[in-house]
């Protein structure tokens, strides 16, 4: 059994690549009172250490954890954070206001501190242990072994953290040298990166001792090879999309799909599959994301790879319900973060399987007051809520839909109790509120909470039906690849009849949206696409007014303009504290 006890933090966080790593903590253990010798005496410390270089995984986990409560997805188009016109709301308010700088990150500001230094320093424990765990002794050899991998595969997922974030860095197979010169450290490209990232895979899939899934609760969050392999497309999809391959070199989106597909056949020779009960239908894609993951040989929920594991549940294993509620619940403190018209658009007709606006051309003005309807699609704008795709309803709460543990149906209408308000942080600023995530059939005044899924097995269809696209255009494995995941959902396959690369794209990236959206995928899918320019410039709403009694009329509104979607906001800055060190150079374009 791997050893679980926590263990305390460093009195000083040993750096990677930081000036300020002092030489005298370098042999210290994370308890601050044992010498490194002392570590590997045992494989009880030894596993610890382990804990140890998990413990960056643990600041950088997502879901609420961000500042105050709010997700990563309120600073994309998708979702806006109703403390946006608070000062103190650092994350949306900051990031609105484009305060993004070398100096100041509005992302990491809180409990969540998904930093350079963090991903640095859980690069450098990991390299510690994997140069060190062998002077250890263990009772059971297998548990070296494993932990061994653990440690490879730890490694490889934040070089993905770090790369998606800030770009390329030095790859480094070993701790560095206190006198070290950081001048003759040099980026390498982003490719270099995923070819580690499967180097990293290649020492770790022929490991019996090392798990596919986790069988038990107290192992929740660690590693296992289906993370390595969802990291590993993950990597190579990065590096294949516009961002990192401008020329659109053809043979690293063959590497894409290889991954993508590859991934979808190992996992699902060991186990894995979409997360469907047939009791529920349709809803399952619901119920999906407010139940924990049952860990064992035959678990129910054989989707989830990487669940959140020890965070409380204001921080990020789980969401009450009253962070993201609706005034009308008589627990609800913010409203927090909103989906926007932008996700609504997005979500496909049920009966048609047709998108309700094109996905080309979504409007006609730079506003997005007036969409491009698509014709038989069966969209009606004086019913606008009806006959939906139902991760539409497992998404958003709009002006009508039913809350069962409180009794309430939602009134989002002008007068009604849940109605636009800008400036009430209680209140939507879109008109929608938040139902992914959030258990709805809680009672008022209990905070069950719901568990975070970092990964999920669907990634790999959809990263599998860009990779083929880029590559061929669209043809009928782009359709097969999308098509387990909308069957999941009771949705109809997209139609056959698309034409073009670039048609199929928007298709894609919408199914994206649809399927993933509060996962933080949309955050750094709009930067390797590039293009976060046609995103990420304003958010609409929709406000309504009552006509009668059970009559609407429905005004497409403006809700905020943003100033984070300029070419530099593409890749965060290298901060000051850092270029001191590396020099210049190192810098990200536009910073």
């Amino acid at each position: 059994m791997i050893m679980q006890n926590k263990i305390n933090k460093l009195l000083c966080i040993i750096l990677l690549l930081s000036a300020s790593s002092c030489q005298k903590y370098l042999d210290i253990t994370p308890d601050g009172r044992m010498s490194m010798d002392e570590v590997w005496s045992s494989n009880t410390t030894a596993a610890a250490y382990l804990n140890y270089a998990y413990e960056p995984m643990l600041l950088s986990q997502g879901g609420t954890q961000y500042y105050w409560h709010a997700f990563l997805e309120s600073c994309t188009d998708l979702f806006h954070d109703s403390h946006a016109s608070d000062p103190l709301a650092l994350i949306s308010n900051g990031w609105y206001q484009g305060t993004l700088s070398p100096t100041y990150d509005p992302t990491t500001i809180g409990d969540n501190k998904p930093t350079l230094d963090v991903f640095w320093s859980g690069i450098r424990r990991c390299n510690v242990f994997l140069m060190n765990v062998d002077k250890a002794v263990f009772n059971d050899p297998r548990e070296k072994i494993r932990l061994k991998a653990e440690a490879i595969v730890l490694r490889a997922y934040y070089y993905m953290e770090l790369s998606r974030k800030y770009g390329p860095m030095p790859i480094l197979k070993e701790p560095l040298p206190i006198d070290v010169d950081f001048s003759t450290l040099k980026r390498p490209a982003m490719q270099d990166v995923a070819g580690f990232v499967n180097e990293s895979w290649l020492a770790v899939k022929d490991v019996p001792e090392f798990p596919w899934r986790l069988l038990n609760a107290t192992e929740k969050g660690r590693m296992t090879k289906a993370v390595m392999l969802l990291v590993r497309a993950r990597v190579q999809a990065l590096s294949a999309s516009p961002l990192w391959n401008p020329n659109h070199e053809a043979e690293k989106w063959a590497l894409a799909k290889n991954y993508a597909s590859e991934g979808l056949q190992l996992l699902s020779s060991n186990g894995y599959e979409l997360y469907h009960d047939a009791t529920l239908g349709e809803k399952s894609f619901e119920e999906y994301f407010l139940t924990p993951s049952d860990l064992g040989a035959a678990p129910r929920d054989k989707e989830t790879i990487l669940e959140n594991s020890n965070l409380n549940a204001f921080y990020g294993s789980g969401f009450p319900s009253y962070i993201n509620g609706f005034p009308q619940r008589p627990d609800a403190i913010k409203a927090g973060s909103c989906p926007t018209q932008e996700l609504v658009d997005a979500f496909d007709m049920k009966a048609t399987g047709l998108p309700a606006i094109d996905p080309l051309n979504r409007y006609q003005d730079a506003g997005h007051l007036n969409p491009n309807y698509v014709n038989q699609s069966g969209y009606d704008p004086l019913n606008p809520y009806v006959g939906r795709d139902p991760r539409f309803y497992a998404t958003v709460l709009y002006n009508g839909a039913y809350s069962p543990g409180t009794g309430i149906t939602l009134q989002t209408y002008v007068g009604g109790a849940s109605e636009i308000r800008k400036r009430d942080v209680s209140y939507s600023p879109t008109g929608y509120y938040l139902r992914k995530y959030i258990n709805q059939n809680s009672p008022p005044h209990q905070s069950p909470g719901t568990p975070w899924k970092r990964m999920r097995f669907a990634e790999f269809y959809l990263l599998l039906a860009e990779a083929e696209n880029e590559l061929n255009g669209p043809n009928q494995n782009v359709y097969l690849a999308l098509k387990p995941v909308r069957d999941r959902a009771h949705m109809p396959n997209i139609k056959s009849a698309i034409t073009s690369k670039e048609e199929a794209r928007a298709y894609i990236q919408k199914e994206w949206t649809t399927e993933f959206a509060l996962e933080e995928q949309r955050f750094w899918n709009v930067r390797r696409w590039k293009i976060l320019d046609q995103t990420d410039k304003l958010v609409t709403g929709m406000q309504i007014t009552k006509t009668g009694t059970n009559s609407f009329t429905y005004q497409r509104v403006p809700v905020f303009e943003r100033k984070s979607w300029e070419a530099r906001f593409l890749i965060f800055p290298i901060p000051n504290i850092e270029i001191a060190i590396y020099g210049a150079a190192w810098q990200n374009p536009g910073w």
